[in-house]
C-alpha cells in the first residue's frame, strides 16, 4: 500500500468514527402506541363482555419535539377504523407532556375521559436500574433499563445514548438518554419509535400557553378526582394513571 492510499485509508476510518459517534440534540420522533385492552381491563367485570379479541387492540401515534433544554410529547391526531370508535377510545388517555429539562419541571395537558386537565409540576425522579441487555430500535443501539413502578407493575424502558436529551414518551425520562422503546412487563401497553428524524422544531411547538386555564399539581388533581368521583376512581387507579407522568 502507498502512503497516500494509507492517508486516504486512515482518514476514512476517522470519518466513520465521528459518523458512528456523532450526537443528536433535537429532533422529533414518532412513536407508536399499542394496548392490549383485554391485559388492561379484562379482570373488570364490566368490560369483559366489552373488549372482544377483534377490538382488544388499540394502536395510536405520538410525536416527540426536542431540543436539548425543552421537550414536548403529544398525540397526532388521525381518522380511527369504526372499530376503534365508540367506548373504547376512552379507555386510553391521549396526554400532552411539555418538559423543561433545565428547571425539571412539566406541564401536563392531561386527556381525562374526553375532558383536558392541566397540570404543572417537577419532573418526577425515577430509580432506574440498567442492565447490560441491548437491542436496536429505528437504527440506534439501545440499551434496556427497568423501573419498579409499584410492587406488581415493572417498566422496561430501551434508551439510547446518541440521542442527548433524557426524556421519552409520556412524561418518562431520567435516564442517560433518550427512551426509543416502552413497556409494561405483562406487554399490557408498548411504546416504540418508528421514526427518529434531526431537526430544529420550532419554538412554538415547544412552549404552551397557561393562560386562563386552572392549573392544579398532582397532589391537587388526584384530590379532587377523588372527592367527585370516588365512585367510579379508586386511589390505586389514580396513582397508575399518574405514573405515567
Amino acid at each position: 500500500m502507498t502512503l497516500k492510499a494509507g492517508i486516504n485509508l486512515f482518514l476514512f476510518i476517522l470519518l466513520l468514527g465521528f459518523g458512528a459517534s456523532a450526537q443528536m440534540n433535537s429532533g422529533r420522533i414518532v412513536f407508536e402506541r399499542k394496548t392490549n385492552l383485554k391485559k388492561r381491563f379484562g379482570d373488570n367485570p364490566r368490560m369483559k363482555n366489552m373488549i372482544t379479541e377483534e377490538n382488544k387492540y388499540r394502536i395510536e401515534n405520538f410525536e416527540l419535539l426536542f431540543n436539548d433544554t425543552v421537550c414536548v410529547f403529544r398525540p397526532i391526531e388521525e381518522d380511527e377504523p369504526s372499530a376503534q370508535q365508540g367506548f373504547l377510545k376512552f379507555l386510553t388517555n391521549k396526554n400532552t407532556v411539555y418538559q423543561n429539562l433545565n428547571k425539571r419541571e412539566k406541564f401536563i395537558m392531561m386527556d381525562l375521559w374526553g375532558n383536558t386537565a392541566y397540570v404543572k409540576d417537577t419532573m418526577d425522579k425515577r430509580t432506574w436500574k440498567i442492565t447490560e441487555s441491548t437491542r436496536n430500535i429505528s437504527g440506534y443501539n439501545c440499551r434496556k433499563a427497568v423501573w419498579a413502578m409499584n410492587d406488581s407493575t415493572r417498566i422496561y424502558a430501551w434508551f439510547s445514548a446518541d440521542i442527548v436529551p433524557s426524556m421519552g414518551p409520556e412524561g418518562f425520562q431520567g435516564l442517560p438518554g433518550t427512551i426509543l422503546g416502552m413497556a409494561t412487563e405483562d406487554g399490557s401497553v408498548i411504546y416504540f419509535a418508528k421514526e427518529v428524524k434531526p431537526m430544529d422544531p420550532p419554538l412554538n411547538a415547544l412552549t404552551y400557553d397557561a393562560k386562563g386555564k386552572e392549573i392544579y399539581n398532582e397532589q391537587q388533581l388526584k384530590e379532587m378526582l377523588l372527592q367527585r368521583m370516588s365512585q367510579w376512581v379508586k386511589p390505586k387507579d389514580l396513582e397508575a394513571m399518574f405514573a405515567w407522568l
